[in-house]
């Protein structure tokens, strides 16, 4: 689980852009999700407000319904374990 670094001279769109790439690729199920995103204290408010504006946008659904961005987590097999 890597870390993200968001430091001020960032490109705000393109951090964000990048964090929910890096965090929902794979479901977030991959070794190298960048799952810790550390912000810098000068930008961490326009960060969060970006990052929390493009995650309502995130429709999860059925995994073949083509609005879907993200699927199931996981299979019933792994749930009944």
């Amino acid at each position: 689980k890597s870390p993200l670094i968001v430091l001020p001279d960032a490109d705000l769109d393109q951090a964000v852009s990048a964090a929910h790439i890096g965090l929902f690729l794979n479901m977030g199920q991959c070794c190298c999700a960048s799952s810790r995103v550390f912000v810098h204290d000068d930008i961490y408010d326009k960060f969060v407000a970006a990052s929390a504006a493009k995650a309502k946008e995130w429709k999860a659904g059925p995994q073949f319904e083509e609005s879907s961005l993200h699927g199931a987590q996981v299979d019933k097999i792994q749930f009944d374990k």
